[in-house]
């Protein structure tokens, strides 16, 4: 086995982000440490056995140092080598990749390494644990518990399997909760409209007596009356004396007066409209409001590229936008519910050459603790050198723009809360 850098092949090539930006052709391995190794296409077997063992030893050492997109890589390298050779595949490749993709939340992907690690050999046991963990965080719970079960069977004694269907039954007993409170919710709401829309009974109407009413016949003038004067005025007209007349403006009646005194207000239960001081249902819409917060936030967002080259990578917009966001209040209590999805486009600079993409957020919820998915999309123009500044600065969710998005973030979901 070579250490890294120690055999006159693997040679690593230390060269600043933007020395390689020349064009379409330029070697899209050629910002990375390890691209001695990443370019290598070795023809006879035995080379090919001696450049997976320096791949093999290299990526253990990425891994070690959380260099996990330098890591995916070189897993991905090896095991696309021993694909040329039959009967070679190596099961802990995909296993060790399987964990590399869970840290950078390419779950599905990781998902995709679990069952091929399966495939090759079905009793390699972190296989069914990396599969779990992927499944649970995809929230399918049964077929998390199912595979860690199989995991348990392998290694009885080892306590993560459990570990991993405890938290499996637990997130799944949670969304259980979760959705049979929200159709509670929706319940209440509608009874409240219900009762609100019935609490009023239409009119009776009253069946005339015998007799009564004749000279109202004309039904062209119904809801009217005949004034002393003889003239039509309505029926809820009230004539007034001209002695009463006098004695209303003599005590100073039916005149404008200027309140001295601010009108106190009450407080309402919930923290709802002075008009709804019963607390009874009341939903303020606050897509707007959170839709302006997002773009003032997460537009202008700068990461600077490290290295001598310098370069940088900004948040230029917020589109995409749809979802619903609303505080509503019912029988005194304040709920805040939020289901957003929007795109925050970036744009990428490192010396002449430059790029464009998106970050697309999904599920985007008001509840603590609750993390967005989060998607990444490069424009096809991109230079594929610059291509890989963007898979190691934007798509891991640990390092780079994508923390500094998350952060800003929460802080408008915080002030959302608190609304």
């Amino acid at each position: 086995h070579f250490a890294q850098g120690s055999h006159p092949r693997f040679q690593p090539a230390v060269v600043a982000v933007a020395s390689h930006m020349s064009g379409p052709g330029s070697n899209p391995y050629a910002a990375n440490r390890h691209a001695d190794v990443l370019n290598e296409e070795p023809t006879d077997e035995a080379a090919k056995v001696r450049l997976v063992e320096e791949i093999k030893n290299r990526a253990k050492g990425a891994f070690a140092q959380k260099d996990m997109p330098s890591a995916e890589l070189l897993y991905g390298k090896a095991i696309k080598v021993l694909e040329t050779m039959p009967g070679k595949a190596d099961a802990a490749l995909y296993s060790n990749r399987a964990m590399v993709r869970l840290n950078l939340n390419k779950v599905e992907e990781a998902l995709q390494d679990a069952n091929k690690c399966i495939e090759v050999d079905s009793k390699f046991v972190k296989a069914y644990h990396r599969k779990a963990s992927a499944l649970i965080r995809l929230n399918e719970w049964d077929d998390a518990i199912a595979a860690a079960e199989e995991g348990q069977k392998l290694e009885p004694g080892k306590n993560d399997f459990q570990e991993l269907i405890n938290k499996a039954q637990k997130d799944k007993d949670k969304d259980a909760e979760d959705k049979a409170k929200l159709k509670r919710d929706a319940q209440d709401v509608r009874v409240e409209l219900h009762n609100a829309s019935t609490a009023r009974a239409p009119p009776q109407k009253k069946d005339k007596k015998e007799g009564e009413g004749d000279e109202e016949a004309d039904n062209s003038m119904r809801g009217y009356k005949t004034r002393a004067d003889g003239k039509k005025t309505s029926y809820f007209h009230t004539d007034i004396s001209e002695e009463a007349k006098r004695l209303i403006e003599a005590q100073g009646f039916g005149k404008p007066k200027k309140l001295e005194a601010p009108m106190e207000e009450q407080a309402v239960r919930g923290g709802g409209s002075q008009w709804n001081q019963a607390g009874t249902y009341e939903e303020k819409g606050m897509t707007k409001w959170v839709a302006d917060r997002l773009r003032a936030a997460l537009v202008g967002v700068t990461l600077d590229l490290p290295g001598d080259a310098g370069g940088r990578i900004r948040s230029t917009a917020v589109e995409s936008f749809s979802g619903d966001a609303s505080v509503s209040i019912s029988r005194g209590k304040r709920r805040r519910l939020m289901d957003l999805a929007f795109a925050v486009a970036f744009e990428g600079e490192v010396g002449s050459s430059s790029g464009r993409g998106r970050l697309h957020f999904s599920d985007v919820t008001a509840g603590e603790g609750d993390q967005p998915e989060v998607r990444a999309e490069l424009s096809e123009d991109a230079p594929p050198a610059l291509r890989e500044v963007f898979g190691a600065f934007v798509r891991p969710a640990g390092q780079g723009l994508q923390p500094l998005l998350l952060a800003r973030l929460a802080e408008v979901l915080a002030e959302f809360r608190q609304q």
